[in-house]
């Protein structure tokens, strides 16, 4: 009977497998320092700490009315070199149903007038482009939807440099894992972990998503990934990693 229940157990203990300690740090799965190419002084701020935000949103934007005056013309500029390529291309076709009875002269001109037409037209669609290019560049976005941890601007102020404005982390996050290295080869991705928050009672499950591939020279340890989310970054904790 004992033996049989000797057995039992360790039989239970091998489907569960051995349990791996680590310690883990909760960090955003995504983060930026944001800031802007061009200077100027602030003119809006459209968020602050703590708001959450999406992708392409605009987050903050310096002072761009003579940009905006620049493309108005850059646009009207167009409006005319499109009519008149519009113009040079029917008087072009026109002439061209009677080439054949027209000097060859004549039909060079009308041949070169299109042509220049047409080129002033690109140019001024590029001229365009280039203005809303720079007026572009005066707009902060979000290049990922999240969570603004932290600004270091206000309207009004100036920004030069490439000093952060403002700080964007994701809202999902991951657990960096830390575990002796003599377990690394045991370890594989799938494998599951039971963490707990330092200063909380009830222990949670994951699983690993990515497994390092260096050890850390000093410390002598292994590192790898638990994907997770409604875990603020900048906590701690332990974990086990369970390998069978």
């Amino acid at each position: 009977m004992m033996k049989t229940l000797l057995l039992s157990l360790l039989f239970s203990l091998s489907l569960m497998g051995e349990e791996i300690y680590a310690t883990f740090d909760v960090v955003a799965r995504k983060e930026a320092n944001l800031n802007l190419t061009a200077q100027g002084i602030v003119k809006r701020l459209n968020t602050d700490v703590g708001n959450h935000v999406k992708k392409g949103s605009v987050l903050l934007e310096i002072d761009n009315d003579d940009l905006v005056a620049s493309i108005d013309l850059a646009r009207e500029r167009l409006k005319k070199a499109k009519i008149e390529e519009q113009f040079a291309r029917q008087t072009y076709d026109r002439y061209r149903q009677v080439e054949s009875v027209i000097e060859a002269e004549l039909m060079d001109q009308y041949t070169l007038a299109y042509q220049k037409a047409s080129a002033a037209s690109s140019e001024a669609k590029a001229s365009l482009r280039y203005q809303e290019t720079l007026l572009e560049k005066t707009r902060l976005r979000a290049p990922f939807s999240g969570v603004i941890s932290s600004r270091s601007i206000e309207v009004g102020d100036s920004v030069v440099g490439s000093a952060s404005l403002l700080k964007l982390i994701s809202s999902d996050v991951k657990l960096i894992l830390n575990f002796d290295e003599k377990y690394l080869h045991h370890v594989k991705v799938g494998s599951k972990v039971r963490y707990r928050i330092d200063g909380q009672s009830q222990d949670k499950i994951g699983s690993i998503s990515k497994i390092y591939p260096s050890v850390n020279a000093k410390n002598r340890k292994a590192t790898a990934e638990v994907l997770t989310s409604n875990i603020a970054p900048g906590l701690f904790g332990e974990a086990y990693i369970v390998v069978k």
